[in-house]
C-alpha cells in the first residue's frame, strides 16, 4: 500500500480486550476517528465465554465482580446486565494433608469463617502472619510501587522467603502459598518466584477483604465485549497482529501482516511482554524494553465443569473448596440460580498446572473430577460438560489471571509500565493502579488512556 493510500485515524487501538474496546468506543463516543485490531479471531481476550447446550452459560476467563469496582458494575447497569450474588449458601470444603474439614465461611485473605477443622495453633500461625502481612501491604503507597530504601528492600525478596520468616506450620507455610498462587495477589506464581513487594501491593491494590468474588452475571461476562463492539460497528479488525509500530512526533504507523494504518495516537492494550513483541522504530526506551522482557503471565488454566443439577447444595455444602489437594487448591460454585445446572469452576496454578498439563487429555480429565470428587462426592465423577481454557498455552494472552512482578523489577524498572512514548499510550489489567487483574482494573486503564489521548490534542482536531 503507497504512502497516499494510509487509512489514517485519530487513533489506533491495539488489542480488542475490554481494556481495548472501552478506549476505542470512549474516543468513538467523542467523536474521534478510531480502529480496533485484534490479533484473533475474535473480541474480549480474558473477557470469554460459551453458553452450553443446556443453556447455562460458563465463562473461561473472568467472571466475578465486587461491590467496590464501581466503573465496572455501572458499565453493567448500562448495558443493562444482571448480577447475582455467587453462591455461598453452605459449608466450605477444606482439604488439607489429607483431611476432609467443613465448615462455614472462607478465611481468603480475611477470616469470616469458623476454625476450619486446623489445629489451635496453625489457625493462629496464619491469623498471627496475616496481620503482619496486612501490616506491610497498608503503609504502601497505592500508586505503583517506585524506588526508595524500604520498596528496595521487599522488592529483593521472594515471597517465599517471607512465608518461611513468619510461618511456623505446614498449614502457615500452605495457606500464603496458595494466596499467592490461587488468588493471585497480581498474578498467580508460585511464591519462590514472585517479588514480595508485588504481593504486598497486590493486595493493597485489590484486597480480598473488599470481596472482588462477590458477584457473577447472569449470562456471563463473556457477553459484554460484543455489547461495546456493537457500538463500533466496522471499525474493529479481526486476525490481524500487529507486527510494526513507526513513531515520530506527529504520530504514529501501524503495520500488519495485511495491512498499514496511520493515527495520531495509538493504544496498545495488551498483556505487557505480547507489547514487548511488536517492533518498534525508533526502539522504545530501554526502561520499557528491559521490562517487558521480565514481566511473565501466571501460570493458569481454568476448568469449568458442569452437572445437571447443583447436587453439592442437597448435601449442604456451598460448592466452594480450598486445600493442597493433588491437582488443583480452589474451586467456587458458578452455577447461574435461573438455569438449574450446577457449574464448578476450577483452577490449575504453578507447579500443579505444570504437572497436569503433562498428562493426556483423558488423564488431565480425570485428575480433576478425582479432585472435585474428594470435596463434594463421588457424582462429581459424572459431569455433563467439561471444558479447558489453557491461558497459559494461548498465545495471544499468555497465561493469567494478570502478569507479576518477579525480585527486583518493581523497583528497578516499574516507571515504564504505565509512562506514554511519544503517541504511544499503553492499556490494560497488569497496566492498573488499582484492581490489577480484574475487569475493573482493565476498564480503568481504557477509560484513563482514551482520557490522556483527548487531553493531549484530540479534542477540537
Amino acid at each position: 500500500m503507497s504512502e497516499s493510500n494510509l487509512s489514517v485515524y485519530d487513533c489506533v487501538v491495539i488489542g480488542g480486550g475490554l481494556s481495548g474496546l472501552i478506549a476505542a468506543r470512549n474516543l468513538h463516543r467523542s467523536g474521534k476517528s478510531i480502529l480496533l485490531i485484534e490479533a484473533r479471531d475474535r473480541i474480549g481476550g480474558r473477557m470469554h465465554g460459551r453458553r452450553l447446550a443446556s443453556g447455562q452459560w460458563i465463562d473461561l476467563g473472568g467472571q466475578w465482580v465486587g461491590p467496590t469496582q464501581d466503573r465496572i458494575l455501572a458499565l453493567l447497569d448500562e448495558y443493562g446486565v444482571r448480577h447475582f450474588p455467587s453462591p455461598a449458601h453452605g459449608r466450605t470444603v477444606l482439604l488439607f494433608n489429607g483431611d476432609r474439614h467443613e465448615f462455614r465461611g472462607l478465611f481468603q485473605g480475611f477470616h469470616d469463617c469458623e476454625v476450619p477443622g486446623v489445629t489451635d495453633a496453625e489457625w493462629q500461625d496464619v491469623t498471627e502472619a496475616w496481620d503482619r502481612f496486612h501490616a506491610l501491604s497498608a503503609a504502601l503507597d497505592p500508586r505503583h510501587p517506585v524506588a526508595g530504601d524500604q520498596n528496595r528492600r521487599l522488592d529483593s525478596d521472594t515471597f517465599a522467603r517471607w512465608i518461611e520468616e513468619n510461618t511456623q506450620t505446614d498449614f502457615g507455610r500452605w495457606y500464603f502459598a496458595y494466596m499467592a498462587r490461587a488468588v493471585g495477589f497480581m498474578g498467580p506464581a508460585e511464591p519462590n518466584q514472585v517479588s514480595l513487594l508485588h504481593v504486598l501491593w497486590g493486595q493493597k491494590c485489590a484486597p480480598q477483604a473488599e470481596h472482588p468474588d462477590a458477584e457473577l452475571i447472569h449470562g456471563g461476562a463473556g457477553q459484554i465485549p460484543e455489547k461495546i463492539a456493537a457500538e463500533l460497528g466496522d471499525r474493529i479488525r479481526l486476525n490481524e497482529p500487529v507486527l510494526r509500530i513507526h513513531h515520530h512526533e506527529t504520530g504514529v504507523e501501524i503495520e500488519t501482516g495485511h495491512n498499514r494504518f496511520a493515527a495520531r495516537f495509538t493504544i496498545v492494550a495488551t498483556p505487557p511482554h505480547l507489547a514487548g513483541q511488536i517492533h518498534y522504530d525508533p526502539p522504545l526506551p530501554s526502561l520499557r524494553q528491559q521490562l517487558t522482557q521480565r514481566i511473565p503471565m501466571g501460570c493458569l488454566a481454568k476448568i469449568l465443569v458442569s452437572y445437571e443439577t447443583p447436587f453439592w447444595r442437597e448435601k449442604g455444602l456451598s460448592g466452594m473448596g480450598v486445600g493442597n489437594s493433588s491437582c488443583f487448591e480452589l474451586c467456587a460454585d458458578s452455577s447461574d440460580p435461573e438455569s438449574g445446572n450446577g457449574v464448578i469452576a476450577t483452577f490449575l496454578v504453578g507447579d500443579r498446572y505444570k504437572r497436569w498439563r503433562s498428562l493426556n487429555d483423558s488423564d488431565r480429565r480425570s485428575a480433576v473430577l478425582s479432585d472435585l470428587a474428594k470435596y463434594f462426592g463421588e457424582e462429581a465423577l459424572s459431569p455433563v460438560t467439561y471444558d479447558e481454557a489453557d491461558w497459559a498455552a494461548d498465545p495471544w494472552v499468555g497465561g493469567g489471571y494478570s502478569a507479576f512482578m518477579p525480585p527486583g523489577v518493581w523497583t528497578s524498572f516499574g516507571d515504564a509500565l504505565a509512562a506514554p512514548v511519544g503517541h504511544i499510550y499503553w492499556a490494560g489489567s497488569e497496566v492498573a493502579e488499582r484492581w490489577g487483574g480484574f475487569f475493573e482494573g482493565a476498564l480503568l486503564t481504557g477509560e484513563a488512556a482514551a482520557k490522556a489521548i483527548l487531553a493531549a490534542g484530540l479534542v477540537g482536531c
